[in-house]
């Protein structure tokens, strides 16, 4: 077998340039992000242990939105596009990775001369390797970039699945919501109506004027208005849960689950500093910084010269010819380029500093969501405990005024507006009641997930 030895690198020059260039600095991550002690709030909420990721959904104690979370975990549209990305990471790792191993390639050809009408022809084989040293880290910092890009895609998939849980709660509570105000439209509609007939009676005997029978003619009119009005709003709510489920609207109804039944949970806080290990967004803001830093630390080691390695046989098989063998190794530098490898690195460290301020800016959100969580939470159950009194209150005069109509000791006025303070009230205690649900789950956003 013969051998032939192409290696051209020159070991002078390669330990003239080792001489000066042994490490990759690299420029770690500044931030003076400010992490508060407590939350404003915290002290004002009373704090029960619970455990799981999915204990909270239990806490509401409703059965149905419990099976609304699982059909959105299996079927949401917006979590398999996230898990398609998700593989687009875990290839672009493989990619990366496949950099820091030889690679091999086989050919064969066959040629034959146009004298003698073809009659000879020469066939060839050759099998080649080749291998880049990877001496100054570009392509280990190229992976490691790489794969916080996978754990950045990961996060933000939990994300996405703590988006998609939290939105369809509150697109549950919203429907519930809508229902019980249509549940209430209906009962003024029916009280509406009562005192409509309660009029025209006093109207017929002579006791009152047309003015009181077509002022309660127009509030029964509005009273109707209401109904439809309310319906649409349902639907919309129906078909946009529809999507979060990752189905058609079309021949969906959502199950029934009064308001009144809804638990208002309670629900360990914690510390800020919990938030920068618990809240996937900032996790996956966290990634994608330190990937920043790896990309500065391979852009900066394309500044380095750079080692090939190749070996290959080769054999033509139509003659038995003897086996040819070459290594070769060459050695490659940048000398000039005209600023393009200072602009990457400059680049690179820009994207690094921009991803610092947006991993702040997003830290101090989250601060701020879980304060307005937990604000809204205490205000709505103070709110919630006064409009039930006048609730109950306004359902009693109510019921006075319309007996004092009817004996003729109070004017329409009164009624109505009797009328009129009840569904407020009741409307109002519910609508706090909402309030305080929608705050439960923020909060759960807002802590990221469970606990």
């Amino acid at each position: 077998m013969q051998l032939i030895n192409s290696r051209t690198t020159s070991s002078a020059l390669v330990c003239l340039i080792l001489a000066g260039c042994v490490t990759i600095p690299t420029t770690p991550t500044e931030s003076i992000l400010e992490v508060p002690a407590a939350y404003d709030e915290a002290q004002n909420i009373i704090a029960e242990t619970r455990s799981g990721d999915d204990a909270w959904i239990s806490l509401f104690q409703i059965a149905p939105l419990n099976e609304l979370i699982d059909q959105a975990n299996a079927n949401n549209l917006d979590l398999e596009a996230g898990l398609a990305n998700l593989r687009a990471a875990e290839a672009s790792l493989k990619s990366a990775r496949a950099g820091l191993l030889p690679s091999v390639t086989a050919g064969a050809s066959s040629s034959g001369s146009s004298e003698d009408d073809f009659s000879e022809f020469n066939s060839s084989a050759r099998l080649s390797a080749a291998y880049s040293l990877d001496l100054f880290g570009q392509t280990k910092f190229s992976v490691l970039s790489a794969r916080e890009g996978l754990n950045s895609q990961q996060f933000s998939q939990r994300a996405l699945e703590l988006t998609v849980k939290t939105n369809t709660a509150s697109a549950y509570l919203t429907l519930t919501s809508l229902r019980n105000q249509m549940e209430t439209a209906q009962a003024n509609l029916e009280i509406s109506q009562r005192i409509y007939d309660l009029v025209k009676v006093r109207y017929d005997a002579g006791a009152v004027s047309g003015f009181d029978l077509e002022s309660q003619k127009a509030s029964l009119a509005n009273a109707r208005a209401r109904i439809p009005q309310l319906d649409q709003q349902i639907t919309a709510a129906e078909t946009s849960l529809a999507l979060l489920l990752g189905r058609s609207s079309q021949g969906f109804e959502a199950p029934i689950a009064p308001l009144e039944n809804w638990a208002v949970p309670h629900m360990p806080v914690g510390m800020p500093s919990d938030l920068l290990v618990r809240r996937p967004d900032l996790l996956s803001a966290e990634a994608d910084l330190r990937a920043a830093n790896a990309n500065i630390a391979a852009a900066r080691a394309a500044f380095y010269p750079s080692v090939d390695l190749s070996a290959g046989v080769s054999t033509l098989l139509t003659s038995g010819a003897d086996i040819i063998g070459s290594t070769a190794a060459s050695l490659s530098a940048p000398i000039f380029s005209g600023g393009r490898l200072a602009a990457q690195t400059e680049s690179a460290i820009a994207q690094r500093d921009a991803l610092v301020a947006r991993y702040e800016q997003a830290a101090y959100s989250a601060f701020r969501d879980v304060d307005i969580a937990l604000s809204s939470i205490r205000t709505a159950d103070l709110r919630e405990a006064e409009l039930a009194i006048s609730e109950t209150a306004s359902a009693r005069a109510l019921e006075l005024a319309e007996t004092r109509y009817a004996n003729g000791a109070d004017g329409l006025t009164e009624l109505l507006n009797a009328q009129s303070s009840y569904f407020s009230a009741r409307d109002s205690r519910m609508q706090a009641r909402t309030t305080q649900l929608q705050a439960a789950i923020d909060l759960y956003a807002a802590l990221g997930g469970g606990w």
